[in-house]
């Protein structure tokens, strides 16, 4: 077992973690299958309102690769089905039978294909093709190469984050299966990455058939990427499929039964947050179901995942596919400070020393969802490259992307982020400039070329 020592980076102490407490959510009257979740995919619809479905029938699929389906988390009735601009479907809407006392039924069961094509189109035709990310573009796995390595990862560093040790505690019979179906996937190495100091992980740490490496450090520590770099970096031309240790938990279960794996499991944390603890519901239900029914109210901002990373949601929003985060924080709508940055504010965190949070270290804060000012050019201070632990520089980096050059930007090591990656710069910028976006637009810009 190797330790990799991450020295660059920034834990952002927010207060209102997740207690480690368990509840069964109660079933959803009305679940959402939502498209926004999948970037790059161009869905066609294959159910209509009024039609009967069950747990695990496709409600839609990629007509980039018509193999790939999404499906019904329930059994139930299509109540809807949303179409946005240009007629692009934004998500199905099904009514849970379950909630009124119904019985719930399964699609046919699809069992793992014996050798690594039956198998992809296995995964594809049961809906958990996108539990895979594909690495350098970030996006869902596309082509039949073979992934050079598989990196899963059993860790998070990001604020306010889900443990995922956490959220497959009693299942290591569904993990171990799980990596039993991975390693068909490739000719390469199974790699998981776990926290050096976590808890809960005994169960993670005799499994077969994974190369373990332990990550110690600041945030990003806990991000793939920051794996991906420590353990084996990819090669010009080579793809990595990355997945999370509770998505092989998922695979796992699928294996061991061919049923669809609806149910997952989501901390609920942030310092608005009307209760904080992890809770097992169907993906695709409302973030309602987390708090007893009830919409969450007030000035708040929602977020689907971490507050570096995740996506803002509606209050009476549906948690997403691979969802295992909710974060809610205040959104600061029409509050202002005093002199602003003038004065030295020792109750804000900050990753800058003229806010006094560094005196500090260990306080929890809460924060909001201001920026605190408005975009300016961006200016070489430094910073980014401070909590960057990867070997690259991110400022060049984008200023290459902005100008279109994509070969400088490849050289610059724009295949080696995606937008987690450089959240943090985000974070840390004083010109307010949403690094993420730039780099994605790189990816995209790569990934037209290519």
């Amino acid at each position: 077992m190797t330790t990799h020592r991450i020295t660059k980076g920034f834990d952002l102490r927010l207060a209102g973690g997740p207690e480690r407490t368990l509840v069964d959510a109660a079933e959803p009257a009305l679940v959402a299958v939502e498209t926004a979740e999948f970037a790059g995919i161009k869905p066609k619809v294959l159910v209509k309102e009024g039609d009967k479905v069950t747990t695990g029938q496709p409600l839609f699929l990629d007509k980039v690769d018509r193999e790939v389906v999404f499906c019904s988390p329930v059994t139930g009735t299509v109540k809807e089905v949303v179409y946005g601009a240009r007629r692009f479907l934004q998500r199905v809407v099904v009514e849970n039978a379950a909630a009124n006392g119904g019985s719930e039924e399964f699609a046919a069961a699809i069992q793992p294909g014996s050798d690594r094509e039956a198998l992809r189109k296995s995964l594809k035709n049961a809906g958990l093709w996108h539990l895979f990310v594909e690495r350098p573009v970030g996006k869902l796995a596309r082509g039949d190469d073979a992934p050079a390595a598989i990196f899963i990862n059993g860790m998070d560093s990001a604020p306010l984050a889900a443990d995922p040790a956490f959220l497959v505690a009693g299942r290591k019979s569904h993990v171990q299966r799980g990596i039993d179906v991975l390693k068909q996937l490739t000719d390469g190495s199974v790699y998981l990455a776990l926290a050096a100091a976590g808890s809960d992980q005994s169960d993670l740490r005799d499994l077969n058939g994974v190369e373990v490496h332990d990550f110690d450090g600041p945030h990003p520590s806990g991000l793939v990427g920051t794996h991906i770099n420590s353990i084996r970096p990819l090669k010009t031309g080579e793809t990595a499929l990355t997945l999370r240790v509770q998505d092989v938990a998922r695979l796992g279960e699928w294996a061991e039964t061919g049923r669809y794996p609806a149910h997952i499991v989501v901390g609920l944390g942030g310092s608005a947050a009307p209760s904080k603890g992890y809770f097992k519901t169907r993906h695709g239900a409302p973030v309602a179901v987390l708090n007893g029914g009830q919409a969450i109210a007030g000035d708040v901002r929602v977020i689907d995942g971490n507050v570096l990373h995740g996506r803002a949601i509606d209050a009476d929003g549906a948690l997403g596919f691979r969802t295992a985060t909710i974060s809610v924080i205040p959104e600061g709508t029409d509050q202002r400070d005093l002199f602003g940055w003038a004065l030295p504010q020792p109750g804000k965190l900050s990753f800058h020393r003229s806010v006094m949070s560094w005196l500090k270290p260990k306080k929890d804060y809460v924060v909001d969802a201001r920026i605190n000012g408005g975009v300016r050019p961006i200016v070489n201070l430094g910073s980014w490259e401070q909590v960057t632990p990867l070997d690259i520089y991110p400022t060049f980096l984008c200023r290459a992307i902005q100008a279109n050059d994509i070969e400088e930007a490849i050289k610059l090591g724009l295949l080696e982020v995606t937008e987690e990656d450089v959240a943090l710069c985000t974070f840390v910028d004083p010109c307010k400039i949403d690094v993420g976006e730039v780099v994605r637009a790189g990816l995209d810009m790569y990934e037209k070329e290519a």
